[in-house]
């Protein structure tokens, strides 16, 4: 029986993590153990976030990871809830040439307007960007719906958790240098002429993009993202309205089967 590919996985930390994380990583470790044993080859990174902040910490852990033998890293963030078996499904489907780096299915918050009361409106956003160059748009976009259950291409994603080949972290280092993950300035000024810097892993995607690495997520892949956000009337109304319609359309659907 062929020797497993070594999985690294790495994370960056403050003083604090999620629970919903920590029991999440013990079912992962148990399943690595039961099952592959990728992670057990590859081993783990436990990067502190420092003064030189998130962008140096991942940089440091690409460095360190290329001083090891595993041929993948795995990034999974210290709010993130998961799978116990999230590497091997991300493994099904990755592939060093034609799909080197696979995300899965994770949500960012966004905030919408103020709510009035000093807070916001949020709403969840799947990390699924695409490259938009049309008009006054250029840069990542969100891609507001997507296919469930499959691997979709794609321009852009975070590294709340993605799996990737070590090969695209030699390429970029070789055309770059070993900035991975430095912030790099958006494409265009804001509405008020300011050039905002793009987050550290949207600039790692944009690197890797302009080397023709393909960027896929596996929409099967299930995560949760621990976040805070603001309650209020409004939110429980939208949530009881969509409620209402679902009842609606099962009650249609019932009623339809029957006559049939």
């Amino acid at each position: 029986m062929p020797e497993p590919a070594g999985v690294t996985v790495a994370y960056v930390h403050s003083n604090e993590v999620a629970h919903s994380w920590h029991q999440s990583l013990l079912g992962l470790i148990g399943w690595d153990m039961a099952h592959t044993g990728r992670v057990l080859k590859g081993g783990w990174l436990a990067i502190r976030c420092g003064t030189d902040g998130l962008p140096a910490a991942r940089n440091e852990a690409a460095m360190q990871f290329l001083e090891l033998d595993a041929d993948w890293l795995f990034w999974i963030d210290t709010d993130m809830g998961f799978d116990p078996d999230v590497v091997d499904q991300l493994f099904a489907v990755a592939d060093p040439a034609e799909r080197p780096i696979v995300g899965a299915l994770c949500f960012a918050q966004r905030e919408l307007s103020p709510d009035g009361s000093n807070g916001y409106r949020v709403k969840a956003a799947p990390t699924i960007y695409d490259w938009v160059n049309a008009g006054d748009k250029q840069g990542f976009m969100t891609r507001q719906t997507y296919e469930p259950n499959t691997v979709t291409r794609c321009d852009g994603t975070g590294s709340a958790a993605i799996l990737i080949h070590r090969s695209v972290f030699e390429r970029i280092a070789e055309a770059y240098g070993p900035v991975w993950y430095n912030r790099a300035p958006e494409a265009k000024p804001d509405a008020d002429g300011v050039i905002k810097m793009m987050g550290e892993d949207l600039s790692f995607c944009m690197r890797a993009g302009t080397l023709g690495i393909p960027i896929h997520v596996h929409t099967a892949v299930k995560t949760t993202h621990l976040k805070q956000l603001w309650l209020s009337e409004a939110d429980y109304l939208d949530q009881y309205l969509v409620n209402e319609v679902r009842l609606a359309a099962e009650e249609d659907e019932t009623v339809e089967a029957t006559s049939a």
